[in-house]
Order: C-alpha cells, then structure tokens, then sequence
C-alpha cells in the first residue's frame, strides 16, 4: 500500500485586468447609440402593447361589462304548501 497525497485547494487571487476592448467597443458604437435606444424603447412599447392586447384588454372588458350591465337579481326559490280539505257531508237515509 502507498501513501497518497491528500490533494488540498488553495486560494488563488485572481487580479482583474483593464479590458481595453471594451473603450474601443464604445468609440464604435457611439454613433448608433440613438437609434439603438430608440429600438429598445419601440420594442418595450410593443411588448407593453402585446401584454395589454391579451392579458388586460379582456379583463377591462370584463368588469366594463359588469358595470354597465346591471348584476343579476339574486333569486329566491320559495316554498309554499297548500293544503286542500274537502268536507263532504253524507246523509244515509234509515
């Protein structure tokens, strides 16, 4: 039997380096920058757009129905018993 090494983890300090692409990247773009924002924000307006044509549209819909139309009479079933009583009198000749 040989003895293994017990492999230990040791911290390593990673020291973040300067992206000196990410200045050129922005030089580049600095132009579209306007017409990128605005595409962004024609495409939330079409988001918001589709979110209110199929979730809040129907629900608007809904409660303006309920209240313009009035709410339906709530109905009562009421039992009535009706008893007949028919007294005949019978006279028997003797």
């Amino acid at each position: 039997m040989t003895d293994r090494e017990t492999r230990v983890l040791t911290p390593t300090i990673i020291e973040p380096r300067p992206s000196a692409l990410l200045p050129a990247i922005r030089e580049d773009l600095a132009p579209f920058i306007p017409a990128l924002r605005s595409a962004a924000g024609l495409i939330a307006a079409a988001a918001v757009a589709e979110f209110t044509a199929r979730y809040a549209a129907p629900a608007l819909a809904d409660k303006a129905r309920q209240i313009i139309s009035p709410a339906p009479q709530h109905t009562q079933t009421i039992l009535v018993e009706e008893h007949t009583t028919v007294r005949r009198r019978v006279t028997i000749a003797s």
